[in-house]
């Protein structure tokens, strides 16, 4: 076969927006990190200098918020939900018009059709982690019907890939035991956060948010989903257990409020603790950021995850964290977190206790912290991601 000299590659975007949580922050990062490696202004001295095209695939949200900076970089509509009959069927065409060398799933959910070469990120099992723990919400029948479809789906995924990208070493040996497949074919690139994160905080915008919610100092914050794994309602258990001895203290929750977030706050009421529990709704990088930032610490108690970007982001704030010690998160945190067993409520709120009272501990967690976020970089993310789009593209072209 005779070799190629330009090559497009795919990358599907359509959990691209900045309302879709950790997998879009990802995606964006992800393509702004190759907009700036692949710099057509510079190609002879970049070492990444083969002809490289990317078609950037989004739904309506995305395709409006995305805007190329880089003319080796061309975004096309698609405008196609997830995990439903519709995308198995109406993105396959789109894909195929690219006539791509390579595509690049961003999340485990792809056509079933698609046959050419493509690398897939699995960001987590967080999936087969419910069906393990019983943490699911739905009735037992439906949730089977809906976990066999998932594995079934992320199988065929797994197992056409040339190539599988996760965030942690915990993810990559989880993936090798569950679905037996070759280390070699597992890349590990870790996830970060935004270089400008800790610049976005604002004592005006932070005033403003303790006078729209009833915030008052001193406060525990925890940002993401309230789906069952992410279990709250056992931190908030662990707060009111806390709160017998640290009455003064408020926990915030940051959060889209969708059924898991609205059944959360039924259960704040329930628990009598409306005043002390804070529900924001979903805020912008700006107030997340200025709440962030006057946080006495960042709790983070969930029981499966992919990597954990909060922690990183309350370490970038200078705000000392108590998470989980569970699946990925010791591997994120490292020695600048304090941790609990997210299943023991009592030993929740000791910890919540400890890392409110010892200033010594607070002050030692931030200066890891400070060090522990180095390990981390974007830009790595994007050129570990690049090296395996041109591992494969070599193979294919041999």
């Amino acid at each position: 076969m005779q070799k190629k000299n330009s090559y497009t590659i795919g990358i599907d975007a359509r959990i691209y927006s900045t309302s879709t949580g950790g997998i879009g922050r990802y995606t964006r990062e992800l393509i702004c990190g190759l907009e700036s490696i692949i710099d057509a202004k510079d190609r002879a001295q970049n070492p990444y200098n083969k002809d490289l095209n990317f078609v950037i695939f989004l739904n309506s949200e995305g395709y409006r918020e995305y805007r190329p900076k880089n003319e080796h970089f061309k975004k096309v509509l698609v405008d196609v939900g997830w995990y439903g009959f519709s995308e198995q069927f109406f993105t396959l065409p789109k894909w195929l018009e690219a006539r791509l060398d390579l595509m690049h799933f961003t999340h485990f959910n792809k056509s079933i059709f698609y046959r050419k070469p493509y690398v897939v990120t699995i960001h987590d099992l967080t999936y087969s982690m419910q069906k393990k723990l019983r943490i699911s919400k739905l009735p037992p029948i439906i949730f089977e019907i809906k976990h066999f479809v998932y594995e079934q789906a992320i199988k065929d995924t797994i197992r056409r890939a040339k190539a599988i990208v996760v965030p942690t070493k915990y993810s990559k040996k989880d993936i090798i035991k569950k679905y037996n497949i070759k280390s070699d074919t597992v890349a590990v690139t870790y996830e970060s956060v935004d270089k400008d994160f800790a610049k976005l905080g604002s004592k005006r915008i932070l005033e403003n948010l303790k006078k729209r919610f009833n915030i008052h100092y001193p406060y525990f914050i925890y940002i993401g989903n309230a789906a069952p794994h992410k279990n709250l309602k056992r931190l908030v258990v662990a707060f009111s257990l806390f709160l017998q001895k640290q009455p003064e203290a408020q926990l915030v929750l940051i959060g889209k409020k969708n059924k898991f977030y609205i059944d959360l706050e039924e259960f704040v009421r329930e628990k009598g603790l409306s005043d002390k529990v804070i529900l924001t709704d979903m805020l912008n990088d700006a107030e997340y950021q200025s709440l962030l930032s006057g946080a006495c610490a960042s709790a983070f108690a969930s029981l499966a995850e992919g990597f954990g970007i909060p922690p990183l982001e309350a370490m970038a704030s200078n705000v000392p964290v108590v998470m989980s010690d569970a699946t990925c998160l010791p591997e994120v945190g490292g020695d600048a977190a304090l941790y609990f067993d997210p299943m023991d409520e009592r030993d929740m709120a000791q910890k919540l206790e400890k890392i409110f009272t010892d200033v010594g501990l607070r002050e030692q967690l931030i200066r890891k912290g400070e060090e522990r976020i180095k390990n981390f970089s974007w830009d790595k993310m994007a050129q570990e991601t690049l090296a395996v789009y041109e591992k494969i593209l070599s193979d294919i072209n041999k």
